[in-house]
C-alpha cells in the first residue's frame, strides 16, 4: 500500500495476491419417480487470485474535488469433482440396478476491472453535489470435462459411457451514471438524486459429445443467452427533527425498468421469442423516532423496496454435475418487491430490541425439482414464490463483564410462511420457526495479547422456498497481539473448532424428495 498527499491531491495504490484450496462435500439421498437415489458429490479445488487499487483525487479550491478510481483483479481456479449416484427401485431400495459414477474436472477464469470518475461539490454548510460515473468489466471463462461412466450393481462392469464437455465463457458489463444532491430545507434536510444503470451480459453455452475422444458440438443443447437491462430511476427524501425530542423522515423512490432476454438457440425449430419486461416501481419509505428520555428511545420505520435477481440465475444454461442432476437459472424471474415495517426500542444508547414484520411479492428463491424429460435426473433452479410473510424479533447487547473482559450479544428469532401454486401439483405451503444465538467475548491477557472467542446457534428452519434445514452451531478462535507501536498487527485464528458448521435437510416439491447435507472446510 502507497499514499501521497499534498495541498493539490492525494493519490493511493493498493494490490494484493493470494492462492490456496479447499473443498465442499455434499451427500443426497432422493426420491423419484418410483427410483431412489444415494448420491455423493466431493469438490477439491485450488485457486490463485490478485487484486489492484488505485485513485487519485484533485482539490479544486476548498468546495470541489475530482477523483479517479480503477480496481480490478484475476481469479484461476481449478476444480475436481467425484460424482457417484446409486440407483435402484423405490420399493426394493436394497437391489441396486446401476451405479453413475462422474469424476469430472473443470477450469474457471476470473477477470474484473472496475473504473470510476466522480464528482464532489460541498460548500461544508450542508449543500452537497455528488456524480458519479461507472464501467465495470466482468469477464469469466469455464471449461468442464465431464465423463459419466455407468456400471452394474456392484461396480465391477462398465455399461455405458457418455462423455461431455462444457464451454462457457460469460462477459457482463455494467454502465451506471449517478447524480446525488443535498441541502437545507425548513430547519431540515432534503436530498434528491437521480440514477441510470445499463447492463449487457453476453453468455455462451457450448456443449460438446465425446464419443471418442474428439469433441463434437451438440446444437440441440448448446445455445447463446443475451440479457439486457436498463434502469432509470429517481429519488426525493426529507428529514428534520420535530422538536427537541422526535426526528423525522420521508423519502420517495421511482424506477423505470426495461430489460430483454434473448435465448438463442443453433438450431432454428429450437428458436424462441425474447422475453420481455417493462415496468414502473413506486418505493416509498418513512421513519419517526422519539427519544422518550436520555435512556429511552423509540423508533418506527416502514417502506417499500425492490430485489432484483442476479444476472447469473437468470441464465438459464445447465451446470451439470452429472447427467442426472443439474442446475439452471430461469429467465423468466420477476424482480421481488418487499414490504417492511419495523418498530426498535433502545436502552441506554446500548441495548437494542426490535420487531420487524415483512412480505414480499414474487420471492426468489430456489427449488429442487424433478426433470421433465429424464424421469430420473433432478435439478436446482430458481423461481418465484406467490408470497413469503416473516415476522421476526432480535435483540443485542454489548456487555462489559470486567476490565478485562467485553463480550457482545445477539439473538433473533423469526417466523416465515412461504406460498406458491405453480400448478400439475406444485404446491408450496411451508412454515418454519427459526432462531439463531451469537455472542462474542474479548479478553485482554498478559503480554498485550488479546483473545477472542465467537460462536453461534441456529435452530431449524426454512432455506429458499422448501428446504427444512436442521440446527447447526460454530465456535471461532483467535489470538491478537501489536507490535511496532501498531503498525504491525499479527493474529491466530481457528474457525469452526468443532467441525459443526454446516448443513443437513430435506425438500419435499413437485414429487421430489431428497434430504441432503454438506460441509466444506469452515
Amino acid at each position: 500500500t502507497v499514499n501521497y498527499r499534498n495541498k493539490i491531491f492525494n493519490a493511493f495504490a493498493n494490490a494484493g495476491i493470494g492462492n490456496g484450496a479447499g473443498f465442499n462435500n455434499m451427500t443426497f439421498f432422493s426420491r423419484l419417480n418410483g427410483m431412489v437415489q444415494d448420491e455423493v458429490n466431493n469438490t477439491n479445488n485450488d485457486f490463485s487470485s490478485n487484486n489492484y487499487r488505485a485513485g487519485i483525487d484533485f482539490f479544486l479550491g476548498k468546495k470541489h474535488t475530482i477523483g479517479l478510481l480503477v480496481s480490478g483483479g484475476d481469479n484461476q481456479r481449478n476444480n475436481r469433482l467425484y460424482n457417484r449416484i446409486t440407483l435402484a427401485p423405490e420399493n426394493t431400495p436394497a437391489l441396486i440396478d446401476s451405479i453413475l459414477v462422474a469424476n469430472s474436472r473443470a477450469e474457471n477464469d476470473r477477470s474484473q476491472g472496475t473504473y470510476n470518475l466522480n464528482y464532489r461539490f460541498d460548500n461544508a454548510q450542508g449543500r452537497t453535489l455528488n456524480i458519479d460515473l461507472d464501467y465495470g468489466a466482468y469477464r469469466n471463462g469455464s471449461y468442464r470435462y465431464q465423463p459419466n461412466q455407468y456400471y452394474n450393481a456392484d461396480e465391477t462392469v462398465p455399461l455405458t459411457l457418455i462423455v461431455n464437455s462444457f464451454d462457457t465463457p460469460s462477459d457482463i458489463d455494467i454502465y451506471t451514471f449517478t447524480t446525488d444532491f443535498e441541502d437545507k430545507l425548513w430547519d431540515g434536510t432534503i436530498g434528491a438524486g437521480v440514477k441510470y444503470s445499463k447492463v449487457v451480459s453476453d453468455n455462451l453455452f457450448l456443449v460438446y459429445d465425446e464419443p471418442n475422444g474428439l469433441p463434437v458440438r451438440d446444437d440441440r443443447r448448446s445455445n447463446k443467452f443475451l440479457y439486457d437491462e436498463q434502469v432509470y430511476a429517481g429519488y426525493v427524501n426529507y428529514a428534520r427533527a420535530l422538536g427537541k425530542k422526535w426526528q423525522f423522515s420521508a423519502g420517495l423512490r421511482a424506477e423505470l425498468t426495461d430489460a430483454q432476454g434473448d435465448l438463442q438457440a443453433f438450431l432454428p425449430e429450437l428458436e424462441e421469442p425474447p422475453v420481455m419486461f417493462d415496468y414502473l416501481s413506486w418505493f416509498p419509505s418513512a421513519g419517526l423516532t422519539w427519544e422518550v428520555t436520555e435512556q429511552h428511545t423509540l423508533a418506527i420505520s416502514g417502506g417499500r423496496r425492490i430485489n432484483r435477481p442476479d444476472y447469473n440465475v437468470l441464465n438459464p444454461f445447465n451446470n451439470q454435475m452429472s447427467q442426472l442432476s443439474y442446475e439452471k437459472g430461469n429467465p423468466f424471474l420477476r424482480p421481488e418487491i418487499v414490504n417492511n415495517l419495523e418498530l426498535g426500542y433502545t436502552l441506554s444508547h446500548r441495548y437494542n430490541l426490535k420487531l420487524a414484520y415483512s412480505k414480499t411479492t414474487d420471492q426468489i428463491t430456489r427449488l429442487i425439482a424433478p426433470d421433465e424429460v429424464d424421469p430420473r435426473a433432478g435439478f436446482i433452479t430458481w423461481d418465484n414464490l406467490a408470497s413469503q410473510t416473516i415476522l421476526g424479533l432480535s435483540v443485542s447487547a454489548p456487555v462489559q463483564i470486567a476490565k478485562w473482559w467485553n463480550a457482545y450479544f445477539n439473538g433473533s428469532a423469526s417466523h416465515i410462511n412461504n406460498q406458491a401454486d405453480y400448478g400439475d401439483g406444485g404446491m408450496v405451503d411451508v412454515q418454519a420457526f427459526n432462531y439463531t444465538i451469537f455472542q462474542q467475548h474479548t479478553f485482554d491477557l498478559p503480554w498485550a495479547i488479546k483473545g477472542e472467542i465467537s460462536g453461534y446457534y441456529s435452530g431449524p428452519g426454512v432455506w429458499g422456498g422448501v428446504f427444512l434445514y436442521e440446527s447447526n452451531w460454530g465456535l471461532n478462535l483467535g489470538l491478537q497481539r501489536k507490535f511496532l507501536k501498531e503498525r504491525l498487527n499479527v493474529r491466530l485464528a481457528a474457525d469452526d473448532i468443532f467441525y459443526e458448521t454446516g448443513w443437513d435437510g430435506y425438500s419435499d416439491f413437485n414429487g421430489l424428495y431428497s434430504y441432503g447435507g454438506g460441509r466444506w472446510d469452515s
